[in-house]
């Protein structure tokens, strides 16, 4: 493929596509880790499957982290 007919993703599309930023506000009440406090004490609100559903997000979320954490290395060394 020639790199000129690929598309680019800006990071700045990328984030608006995955909503991180609404995600990672820590000042946001609808923040991912206020969600999970609401979601553990409301936890007879949620079924079985959706604590499975949740666990395994939070999985790949796991999964996610040595990437994330050598974007901040290589962005705090440039």
């Amino acid at each position: 493929m020639n790199a000129n007919n690929d598309e680019i993703i800006s990071q700045a599309d990328l984030d608006e596509l995955l909503r991180i930023n609404e995600f990672i506000e820590s000042h946001d009440e609808h923040s991912l880790v206020a969600e999970l406090k609401q979601a553990i004490l409301d936890s007879g609100k949620l079924e079985l499957s959706q604590w499975q559903g949740l666990r395994e997000q939070i999985r790949e979320i796991e999964q996610l982290i040595p990437h994330i954490d050598l974007i901040i290395k290589l962005k705090q060394e440039s």
